[in-house]
């Protein structure tokens, strides 16, 4: 990964989070990784335990960040998500898996769309 790609990658996963934390979400874990991959965030509220896929990309690119989630990243992210709650055995909320797309534009300023229960 390219260091403009990584650069781009970091701010919106922390402008993700920040819009998780304005709708009243805890932020458990950011890149949880384990030996099989990385969950960009995880986070809570009363009811949901979130799992979330982060996509970013610049106004430039054609593609919507969302569409870059493909079904192999879909059951990886289960599985992830399957280890993280067999080490968190006494976690009761209901699991949730969301994608958070981001778009920036020249000034690092991001749309957010917000995609709950998206997989």
């Amino acid at each position: 990964m390219t260091d403009v790609r990584k650069k781009i990658g970091s701010i919106g996963e922390q402008m993700a989070s920040e819009h998780l934390e304005r709708q009243d979400y805890l932020i458990l874990e950011r890149n949880y990784r384990c030996r099989y991959g990385e969950i960009d965030i995880i986070a809570c509220n009363k009811e949901y335990l979130v799992f979330c896929e982060v996509k970013t990309r610049s106004e430039q690119h054609k593609l919507h960040p969302s569409l870059s989630v493909t079904q192999s990243k879909v059951k990886r992210i289960r599985e992830l998500a399957g280890m993280y709650l067999m080490k968190n055995e006494n976690e009761k909320r209901q699991p949730r898996f969301d994608v958070i797309s981001i778009v920036l534009n020249e000034k690092q300023e991001g749309l957010i769309e917000h995609l709950e229960n998206a997989f």
